[in-house]
């Protein structure tokens, strides 16, 4: 570590060394699990560029060049850097295609059987402002499912929420994107990132998510780019994703409704509530 005559917060000079985001390396620093000139850190400690700091007893280095990479992430592995239970991660499929590298962190979690646009990198002042609840940052998916959701339905997804174990999960938008065989596809554009939010949504409404495809992260398409198959961001890209995070940053915060709705707990697929007898003859 270099240096310097202003102090920097630990957290912060951590994620720029691509340990994780601030807020991971603050739950690292709570843990126990950096240690600087020797001894455990705190959240909130400030460096000033002599210290010796470690992290699980290895050397933390300074980042010499950023990284960015898209990975189009198949159904099966697992977003984590050690599984306890020795399954597939995104690491061990990265690394059968050529990709080695454990020091990339990956930017919003996808679950094992979701699939699509995962952007991985070592900038630790992006991961925060991409993942940071505040930022807002748009995300898009493709959704495969049995039934026809009913426009009535759709609206009520979108404006109120359903309530799914205590959360009030709403989406931005979703639009109808065709049928295929006896399926149906929809686009929702997510602005959150609550644990399978999509996933719970449609439990809400009754219906099961057969497919679930992440297709744009922030202003990064997934296009093209086969399943499985990793790039390079372009400097437009990155430069696109830095803007996004400070942009929404620099928003003013919204003021709360005057009155807020109540969100719709049980509706049946026709969007309508379920009446008195409806919900009496389930008894």
């Amino acid at each position: 570590m270099e240096q310097n005559n202003e102090s920097t917060r630990i957290n912060r000079y951590l994620a720029s060394c691509g340990i994780g985001s601030r807020r991971d390396c603050d739950a690292y620093l709570e843990q126990g699990l950096i240690r600087v000139n020797g001894e455990i850190a705190k959240p909130g400690d400030r460096l000033f560029g002599t210290e010796d700091i470690t992290f699980r007893g290895e050397p933390v280095e300074p980042m010499k060049a950023k990284e960015y990479f898209l990975y189009h992430k198949p159904k099966g592995p697992i977003c984590t850097a050690r599984d306890p239970q020795g399954r597939e991660t995104i690491y061990d499929s990265l690394k059968a295609k050529d990709l080695d590298a454990p020091y990339l962190k990956y930017v919003g979690r996808l679950d094992l059987a979701s699939e699509g646009a995962l952007i991985l990198t070592n900038d630790g002042d992006m991961l925060h402002a991409l993942t940071h609840p505040r930022f807002q940052i748009k995300k898009v998916y493709q959704v495969k499912v049995e039934k026809l959701i009913p426009d009535e339905t759709q609206r009520m997804i979108v404006e109120d929420g359903v309530e799914s174990d205590g959360d009030i999960l709403t989406v931005g938008a979703i639009r109808y994107k065709g049928a295929e065989d006896r399926f149906h596809w929809y686009e929702l554009d997510l602005y959150e990132g609550k644990n399978r939010q999509i996933r719970r949504v449609f439990e809400a409404i009754g219906l099961e998510v057969k497919r679930l495809i992440r297709t744009q992260f922030a202003n990064i398409k997934l296009r093209d780019l086969p399943v499985g198959e990793y790039r390079l961001l372009e400097e437009r890209e990155v430069q696109g994703l830095v803007g996004k995070g400070h942009e929404v940053d620099r928003r003013p915060a919204k003021k709360p409704a005057s009155k807020p709705r109540s969100p719709i707990q049980k509706r049946s697929l026709t969007g309508k509530p379920k009446s008195n007898r409806e919900r009496d003859s389930r008894k």
